[in-house]
């Protein structure tokens, strides 16, 4: 076949590798009841008003999605207290980074980022041309330097990325430190705070982002309702940003790019604060069972503010994954955050969480 030659910038991307459905592992090694503590989900599920509103939709789904989220973005800025003009949502927060990125970047332009944390910043720039600059953590506990971050910053640079709480080590920014950051970023340079986990942070010195926006700073916070509100499946994120970002983003966002059933289902669950306590204290009792679970394997996480958690295994991840995997739990390797020994791992329920220490005690007596 012949076919164009694809774009040399995309020959640096390296394509995310999705895992394989639960009933996919299930069938090829004759297992049943496989948990899944890889992709920082919600094992509560979402929030009962969201599935029903949801179920109130049904009978609509052969209209078009209202392309502007009206409803919601009216209830959302009500909520944040915020304007609606301030608002933009996406299918995922993924998709607003991909707006971002075609947006503000011309080819040669540079993203300054920490890493390890999400890939998605990288492909971002990428797929424009763009050149992605990596700042790493600090070695000892995985915390931001600001100074290096901002070291990094130059002429080209048009974002820097900072993911708070980080994933994959759920480390955070601290507001002091953040606060004198951004009074040194250059003119011109935007700043992208990516929340997705926020609602899960209790340290009283992490930032809303809100702060900075009100003060007039180019500061774009990015949210979502895939984690704590449990609605993953429907592929629903959004930002807040000045209402002049904002305007810029939705020249190249997608009509009709948020489906009517996850507009839905997010506007009744910012309602459900039940839910999201429920949510909350779920993982904070998961983090202390599975805090003295890896202490008495003799392996310590790193300190974290999200609903998952990042350890050092000391052996082997992708070995770790694989014998983890034939025991009927699936985890996230640290080969991939170019730590191959460190394991991410979904916080889960009681029963999720024995399961898994177990397991990995049989694992680990294996391999080492």
């Amino acid at each position: 076949m012949t076919k164009p030659d694809m774009r040399s910038c995309l020959q640096l991307i390296k394509p995310y590798q999705p895992g394989k459905p639960v009933e996919e592992v299930e069938r090829e090694l004759g297992l049943k009841g496989v948990i899944k503590m890889a992709s920082n989900e919600n094992p509560i599920g979402p929030s009962p008003l969201a599935v029903k509103a949801m179920k109130e939709k049904f009978d609509q789904m052969h209209f078009y999605p209202d392309g502007n989220c009206f409803y919601l973005k009216e209830d959302l800025a009500a909520k944040l207290k915020v304007q609606p003009e301030q608002l933009i949502f996406g299918n995922g927060s993924d998709e607003i980074i991909a707006c971002l990125a075609k947006t503000y970047v011309n080819p040669g332009d540079e993203a300054v980022m920490v890493a390890p944390s999400f890939s998605q910043y990288d492909i971002a720039m990428h797929i424009m041309g763009g050149v992605p600059r990596h700042v790493p953590l600090t070695a000892t506990d995985f915390q931001y330097d600001l100074d290096a971050v901002l070291h990094a910053v130059n002429g080209k640079t048009r974002f820097v990325f900072l993911c708070s709480p980080n994933n994959p080590t759920g480390t955070i920014v601290r507001k002091k430190e953040l606060d004198h950051f951004i009074k040194q970023l250059p003119e011109k340079v935007m700043l992208v705070l990516d929340q997705a986990y926020f609602e899960y942070a209790k340290d009283p010195d992490h930032v809303t982002g809100l702060e900075y926006i009100e003060q007039g700073y180019p500061v774009i916070s990015l949210r979502t309702f895939s984690k704590i509100y449990g609605l993953a499946g429907l592929r629903i994120g959004y930002g807040i940003a000045p209402a002049e970002v904002i305007a810029d983003l939705n020249r190249v966002r997608s009509p009709f790019n948020v489906n009517a059933m996850a507009q839905a289902a997010a506007r009744a669950a910012i309602e459900d604060d039940e839910h999201l306590e429920r949510s909350r204290k779920m993982v904070n009792d998961s983090r202390k069972q599975l805090t003295e679970g890896f202490a008495e394997l003799g392996l310590k996480p790193v300190p974290d503010e999200a609903n998952f958690c990042f350890v050092d295994l000391k052996v082997d991840s992708r070995e770790a994954f694989q014998a983890l995997l034939r025991r009927g739990v699936i985890v996230r390797t640290g080969d991939i955050f170019d730590f191959p020994t460190f394991a991410r791992i979904t916080y889960g329920t009681p029963e999720q969480n024995k399961r898994f220490l177990a397991a990995l005690k049989e694992v680990l007596d294996e391999l080492k």
